[in-house]
This record gives structure tokens, C-alpha cells and sequence, in this order.
């Protein structure tokens, strides 16, 4: 099965987060971009490809365990990154997934390297300064100071036993020959100085709630869009993993799903209202990106009946803008990265910065308009739309609506055919940006990869 996400990023093109490279390359090429890379903006990493983003078919499959073993053993300090080996229209390629490093400077065989624009380049004597006096400004993490009301007693062990068996039979994560409990907890960074963080209480702690108030979910079904009167609510608290799960199960029993008959068939066929996948997609952002040091903050899960709302305290990474999460490429910075690495080890998360562009194509494949994000009462508020007939129209502009007049079904278009035609001089940013977002509405299909992409109008209506 081809991944969709990383076609999209080769038919949108290198750029200062996105960088092409063919499968004749050295290690030590690869090393300094993800380098670059953490010590910038975070990006992707595209091996196996030519400049204009088209597979030469040179990589196997088991070059992308060679390159995720090599950069852990020369990347310093460690830090959660993602290596695949992905399936797309031309053919295959190795995608490394890189965010903006918490820790910087990032050192790669004793040098530091950075982007500048689409290169990277070794960082200057004032470049480093500049990065390692960024990171001596920065309080210490609230996920990194030490949980003092929390002891080994507290740890539920059968949630760190999981997650061990889990990093190791998927991720090929290995421990200590000891494998006693504290030696565990120590390679996932959850202890410090001999002391137990704020992160390994979140994860493990069967009595952080105590400790941390702030880390409760609250989960409410309201009657209608407008009134305080509510059908079901519920408070969850525990492990993170274990509020998750509950809150999924309150989303399963109070979302509705619709029956119907289709086609010739006697049985029924039944869907969601809403695609859990990009529920869990909502609800995992939140673990992992909130802030937790808002002792007043928390998580929130409201369900209406036109729509569902998430909401975590904190803020948007400074440099990105809603409308960029819907995008297949953004700059991806982990606001609570040690949090972050266990979730994905976990198997929790599985992509580097994709998770928000993940839930716009699911929300677009049920018909859906475009989730929204919103800064929000201290916090960032995620809304799901439920499908309305019609309401797809209401998010597409005027290039976009004489596009799908213009194209019949079946018939193709390029990017810049898109620019030419109905682009009124906009750039070719903003071009790739229309086209996605009908793309993600299922109203057009795309062929190809890198410069030979096209897109084809489908039978869908908006």
C-alpha cells in the first residue's frame, strides 16, 4: 500500500523542512541533515529519490534499519526521531523523520550542523553560540524536574513491562542486561540525578492525580450545540495510557453510528460518525504536546451534536500557524519530548509531525470539512466537524470551486496547469495547497510521484 503522506511530500517539493536524496549516499551525508534538522526546524528526510522527488529504485528494504541504528549511535544527545521504509506511486523510499530538538546543540561526528534555507551547513563559531545560549535561556522542562511525592512503590509495572515488550518486539529499542525496573526507567530518561521526573509520575504514576491535578481528562456529551445540559460526563485519572484509553471508550459509546443499506446487500452496513483514528490521532496531541505546568490546565473532550471538541492547555510552537497543521510538511517541535519518546515507543505515535495532517485526510475521507485549531482559552482547541451535505463547499475558495467546474471526472491536472489556469497570481505554495485540500476531500486523485504528479477529478461531489 502506497503512504500518501510522504507522495505528498515529494509532489510538494524540497524546501527548508523537506530534503531529497538519492540511494548512492554516504552515512555521514544522512547524519549531517538529521542533524541540521534538530538543530533548526525538524523536517523529513527523503532518501532514494532524484532532485525532482521521482524513486530511482535503489534502496532495500532493510536500509532503513541500517540508517535508524547508525544515526542513534552518532547523534548526540538522544533524541526521538523516525525511520520507515515507505511504499509510493514510483516505487520505494527510506523517510527519516526528524523534529526540532529540544536539547540543542545537536552534534553529529563533532560538529554541529544546521539548515539554511534548502542546505545545510556546518554551524558557524556565532552559530553555536547563539544555540547553546537559546538552550542555557530555557527554564528546565517541567516533564524533567523531579516528581518528589512519587516513589517506585507508585509505578504501575504492568504499564512499563508493556511498554518494554512493545519498544522492543517493534521499535528494536534495548535496555540494560539488568532489566530490573529502575535501570528500565533510566534509558527512557524518566530518571535524573537518582530521582524519578515529572514525566515517569504522567506515564506510570498510579497516583498522579494526587501529585499532579492538572493531568485529570474531563469528558462530557452535551444534549445540544448550545445548552450546559449534558447526557453522560466523566472524569478520568491515572497513567496517561490509561487515560487515553478510557476517553476513547467514552468517545466509542456516546458518538453515534449510522446504519445503512447499500447497494444490493440485505445486511446493513455501519460507520462512525467521526473516524476514531483521528480521534485517537486528537486526543494522543494532546498527551504529548500539552502544557503540563499549567496547574489550572488539563485535557477536555466536549461532544455536541454538530461536532467534538479537544482541548489542551497550552500554546501552538512558536512558528506555526493553524492552517499549517494541515499539511503534509511543517516544522515539527516537541514540546514535551521525553513524554513524547514514550508514546512512541508505546506505538502510540508513529510519524515525526504528521499526526495533525493524518487527521485532516481522515476527516476528509468521511466527508467532513477540515478539522479546525484554535488558540482558545489558554489552550489550543482541536474541533471535528460531523459530515453535513454541503458543508465542504462552505471551506473551498473561488480557484478551487472553478476548478472542479472546469474538470470533468476522469480528467487530470498538474500543479502548474492549476497556476496557469485559475491561479490568479498566486504562489506556488498556495497552488500545492489548494490542490491538497481537494485531495483530501477525495474530489481528486493523485498519480505519480515528485515532478510526474498529476491529479485526476473523481466522480465525488463536494
Amino acid at each position: 500500500m502506497t503512504n500518501r503522506i510522504t507522495d505528498e511530500l515529494l509532489a510538494n517539493g524540497k524546501s527548508a523542512t523537506v530534503e531529497f536524496k538519492a540511494s548512492v549516499i554516504s552515512m555521514a551525508e544522512i547524519g549531517m541533515v538529521v542533524c541540521a534538522f534538530l538543530n533548526t526546524k525538524g523536517g523529513v528526510l527523503i532518501l532514494g529519490v532524484d532532485g525532482e522527488g521521482v524513486p530511482d529504485h535503489g534502496l532495500a528494504p532493510d536500509f532503513a534499519k541500517n540508517v535508524d541504528e547508525y544515526l542513534r549511535k552518532t547523534i548526540s544527545p538522544a533524541i526521538l526521531f523516525d525511520v520507515t521504509y515507505d511504499e509510493v506511486a514510483e516505487g520505494s523510499v527510506v523517510c527519516v523523520g526528524v523534529p526540532a530538538g529540544p536539547d540543542r546543540p545537536y552534534v553529529f561526528e563533532d560538529k554541529v550542523y544546521i539548515r539554511h534555507g534548502e542546505q545545510t551547513l556546518a554551524a558557524t563559531p556565532d552559530g553555536l553560540r547563539s544555540l547553546v545560549n537559546e538552550t542555557n535561556r530555557e527554564v528546565l522542562r517541567w516533564e524533567r524536574r523531579p516528581s518528589m511525592q512519587f516513589d517506585a512503590e507508585q509505578i504501575d509495572q504492568r504499564l512499563v513491562d508493556e511498554t518494554v515488550r512493545r519498544s522492543q518486539q517493534r521499535r528494536g529499542y534495548e535496555y540494560p542486561a539488568s532489566g530490573d525496573l529502575l535501570s528500565k526507567l533510566e534509558r527512557l530518561s524518566l530518571i535524573r540525578s537518582g530521582q524519578f521526573t515529572n514525566a515517569a509520575d504522567v506515564l506510570f504514576g498510579q497516583k498522579v492525580s494526587q501529585h499532579h491535578p492538572q493531568t485529570r481528562l474531563r469528558a462530557v456529551n452535551y444534549e445540544t450545540d448550545k445548552s450546559d445540559t449534558f447526557i453522560d460526563e466523566q472524569l478520568y485519572e491515572g497513567p496517561a495510557f490509561s487515560i487515553l484509553d478510557d476517553a476513547m471508550a467514552f468517545l466509542k459509546r456516546n458518538i453515534a453510528i449510522a446504519s445503512e443499506f447499500s447497494g444490493d446487500k440485505l445486511a446493513r452496513d455501519t460507520k462512525s460518525k467521526y473516524p476514531f483514528e483521528a480521534l485517537r490521532e486528537g486526543l494522543v496531541n494532546a498527551f504529548v504536546h500539552r502544557d503540563y505546568a499549567a496547574f489550572s490546565g488539563g485535557i477536555s473532550v466536549s461532544i455536541y451534536p454538530s461536532r467534538v471538541e479537544i482541548w489542551n492547555s497550552g500554546t501552538l510552537p512558536k512558528g506555526i500557524a493553524p492552517r499549517d497543521l494541515v499539511l503534509p510538511s511543517h516544522a515539527s517541535i516537541l514540546v514535551n519530548p521525553d513524554i513524547s519518546h514514550v508514546f512512541y515507543l508505546h506505538e502510540l505515535m508513529e510519524r515525526v509531525g504528521r499526526g495533525t495532517y493524518k487527521i485532516a485526510r481522515q476527516c476528509g475521507e468521511f466527508g467532513m470539512r477540515l478539522p479546525e485549531w484554535k488558540a482558545i482559552h489558554a489552550g489550543v482547541r482541536l474541533t471535528l466537524f460531523a459530515p453535513v451535505s454541503g458543508r465542504i463547499q462552505e471551506d473551498l475558495n473561488e480557484r478551487q470551486k472553478q476548478l472542479l467546474a472546469a474538470l470533468a471526472p476522469g480528467k487530470e491536472i498538474r500543479v502548474n496547469e492549476y497556476l496557469e489556469q485559475f491561479g490568479d497570481g498566486i504562489t506556488d505554495r498556495q497552488a500545492r495547497r489548494d490542490i491538497g485540500q481537494l485531495e483530501l476531500y477525495g474530489l481528486l486523485h493523485r498519480i505519480g510521484s515528485g515532478s510526474k504528479t498529476t491529479y485526476v477529478r473523481t466522480e465525488n461531489q463536494p
